[in-house]
């Protein structure tokens, strides 16, 4: 399964694929909201439009958000041999 993680200045964001097209967003230990997809879960952290206020207060102030999955780090699941 997929996964996407940002470090951003007041924790980590993860994105997680549940199921085949079904997202969920995540900072720390905090469920976010689900998504179809996981671009949809990153735009939300770029707009700052994730419900999490510790974030998304900082609209318009912080500049380095990445605008999509591009900014983000792909998380590679180890696979048991």
């Amino acid at each position: 399964m997929a996964a996407y993680v940002y470090n951003s200045d007041i924790g980590t964001f993860e994105i997680r694929e549940v199921r085949h097209r079904l997202y969920e967003l995540w900072i720390e230990e905090e469920n976010l909201g689900s998504y179809d997809s996981a671009e949809s879960a990153a735009a939300d952290v770029a707009a700052f439009n994730t419900g999490y206020v510790e974030w998304d207060r900082f609209e318009n102030e912080e500049t380095n958000v990445p605008a999509g999955l591009d900014g983000w780090r792909p998380v590679c699941e180890e696979k048991p041999d």
